[in-house]
């Protein structure tokens, strides 16, 4: 029998070929199920519906305006475009505060007749998110003011960060930016009942 060495190598390459692909459709799932993970952490549906104005079982107006980003901070381009965080923060205030005031008006102005809620956002990471960089936090920190019908004026400062929790390393920046934005949005509606000046909330 005449042993034939490209006959051979053929067979072998075939061997590694049928190998390799055994070994992908075993991590296929694993794929799968990071790829499902990942899309399910950045979509949008962290931002509650809500209405520029809610009505509740409380007393009292509560009108909030506008959250800024503070003047001078740098904010990515992607952060400030894709992110919402000056829509999702007022929305979670209102969703989670809805029961202590009869009416919650977000893009709202000043009034004598109701309390009013001014927002800074004070500071981001200035990084894009990269774990495998060692770079896989995220945080929010703000600032705000409650003007209580025209008079009395308190104060909080507030912060709050997330590594994203299960998954976190697979999750994007406007997830993990979501998940402080609706913890501060909590903190917040929760300060509200008790409006202490000068009050540090979240991380702080």
């Amino acid at each position: 029998m005449v042993f034939n060495r490209d006959c051979y190598q053929v067979e072998v390459e075939k061997i590694k070929l049928l190998e390799n692909m055994m070994k992908f459709f075993k991590l296929l799932p694993l794929f799968l199920m990071l790829f499902i993970v990942a899309c399910a952490g950045n979509k949008a549906s962290e931002t509650p519906e809500f209405e520029e104005l809610v009505s509740s079982s409380g007393t009292g107006t509560l009108n909030i305006a506008p959250v800024i980003f503070t003047k001078g901070l740098e904010v990515r381009e992607a952060v400030r475009n894709e992110c919402q965080l000056l829509t999702k923060l007022p929305a979670f205030i209102q969703s989670y505060g809805n029961g202590q005031y009869a009416a919650i008006n977000l893009q709202a102005k000043q009034s004598s007749k109701a309390d009013f809620l001014t927002i800074e956002v004070v500071d981001l990471p200035q990084y894009k998110k990269n774990v495998w960089a060692g770079r896989g936090g995220q945080w929010v920190t703000v600032k705000g003011s409650l003007i209580r019908k025209g008079k009395e004026t308190v104060s909080f400062k507030a912060s709050r960060a997330s590594m994203g929790g299960f998954m976190g390393g697979y999750k994007g920046t406007c997830a993990l930016l979501g998940r402080c934005t609706k913890t501060l949005g909590k903190d917040i509606a929760l300060w509200l009942k008790n409006p202490v000046d000068k009050a540090t909330l979240g991380d702080m």
